[in-house]
């Protein structure tokens, strides 16, 4: 009998070793796998570039994923805007950084319908809110217009042809135009066209068969 009895109990201690031992090793296997204890200082990345920013983060044994794209056109293209954790955060090696890249390609616009529209101080405007920069402006002498202040868009370019309302075309393109001006004006008056950024000489001549003035 106290030999059955001895035999249980080596059954029960092997168990208890063997439950023990296992336990040993799961702690030991969770640990490399988490890490726990190796931490890291989150570099600052922003303002890197895509590339140099992943090598960065490499360096200090640190994993990525872009969580999202955006356009900043004061910022240069392919460089990050944005990571989360923050730098100088305390995270275990191997963390993921979430991080934001400025977009790879340029988001496009549909050109508006100017031609026969608008002004051209409305043209003006509604290209700016677009995001599209005027081109050259070139003077059309039209005895239709009476006033000097009157000066309607005839025709928008892009690239040398018209352009259709709607179309896609890419942020910061240049669009040309067309501009109706009374007849007999001095084409040297600088206040013609109030272009703000516009340099002069990106106001062509009249092209109706009259002699212009270059800018």
């Amino acid at each position: 009998m106290l030999k059955g009895i001895w035999l249980i109990l080596k059954n029960i201690l092997l168990m208890l070793l063997v439950l023990i031992g296992l336990g040993v090793i799961a702690f030991f296997v969770i640990n490399i796998y988490t890490r726990k204890g190796q931490t890291t200082e989150v570099p600052k990345i922003t303002g890197m570039h895509f590339e140099k920013a992943i090598e960065v983060l490499e360096e200090n044994d640190l994993d990525y994923t872009i969580v999202d794209s955006v356009f900043d056109e004061n910022v240069s293209r392919h460089h990050v805007t944005d990571q989360s954790p923050a730098p100088m955060s305390k995270v275990k090696r191997g963390r993921k950084i979430y991080l934001t890249v400025n977009s790879l390609d340029v988001p496009e616009v549909e050109m508006p319908d100017i031609a026969g529209k608008m002004s051209f101080e409305q043209a003006k405007k509604t290209l700016q809110a677009k995001g599209l920069v005027i081109g050259k402006i070139t003077e059309q002498p039209d005895p239709s217009i009476t006033s000097r202040a009157d000066k309607p868009v005839f025709e928008q370019l892009y690239r040398g042809s018209p352009i259709t309302p709607g179309t896609k075309i890419k942020r910061k393109s240049k669009i040309d135009l067309v501009v109706g001006i009374m007849e007999g004006l001095n084409l040297q008056d600088s206040t013609l066209f109030n272009t703000d950024s516009i340099p002069l000489e990106n106001v062509n001549p009249p092209y109706a068969g009259e002699k212009g003035i270059d800018y």
